[in-house]
């Protein structure tokens, strides 16, 4: 399989898994569902379910090293002997209890922190022998997008972004929605990949 193909079957797998997960998801300070955990927590819960679904997952690592620096890779799937770097992300512009994130931006558009779009430029110095992917999870708003922006839009002003800041090349690969999840904020959203395409 590509690597376009492995992260199109992942960004789906990983949308038909949320809902599962979400079902029995409890945290002592957050209402019920997956939707309000934190980034890692939620990695590695897909991670562990996808794994038990599917033996396409059952080597696939969470916090991998980088080859050429003491960095970690969220997520190394590998198929027929390749493996593909991913680096996840949170999408959430709105907090558990149904306030705007100050934050949620620059965590998807910083060009200057640790940004989806600063994890492209890290993945294409990574020094893995093949290129990577990212994967957000966007998580919308009960009653809809987030004003002006939408799983697409924001899909797009990733890709504008990377190729702007970093000029590398960035593909929107799949965008798969999910729905019915419990918590009363982040109940909907869409899983979505990009592909690093060197």
């Amino acid at each position: 399989m590509t690597r376009a193909v492995i992260l199109d079957q992942f960004a789906c797998d990983v949308a038909d898994v949320i809902p599962q997960i979400d079902a029995t998801a409890e945290h002592h300070r957050w209402q019920p569902g997956i939707g309000a955990f934190d980034e890692e927590d939620q990695v590695d819960r897909l991670v562990e379910r996808l794994g038990q679904q599917s033996t396409s997952y059952d080597v696939t690592e969470t916090e991998v090293p980088y080859p050429n620096s003491g960095q970690r890779c969220d997520i190394l799937l590998e198929s027929d002997g390749s493996k593909i770097p991913v680096e996840a992300k949170l999408l959430r512009f709105y907090r558990d209890n149904g306030d705007i994130e100050p934050a949620a931006y620059s965590t998807v558009y910083s060009p200057f922190s640790n940004s989806l779009v600063a994890d492209a430029k890290k993945l294409a110095e990574s020094g893995f022998e093949t290129g990577g992917g990212l994967l957000g999870l966007y998580y919308e708003p009960a009653d809809g997008p987030f004003p002006l922006m939408d799983a697409t839009k924001l899909a797009e002003k990733v890709v504008r972004d990377v190729a702007y800041w970093y000029d590398l090349p960035l593909k929107t690969r799949t965008i798969a929605e999910f729905t019915g999840l419990r918590h009363p904020v982040h109940q909907q959203g869409f899983v979505i990949t990009w592909e690093l395409t060197e």
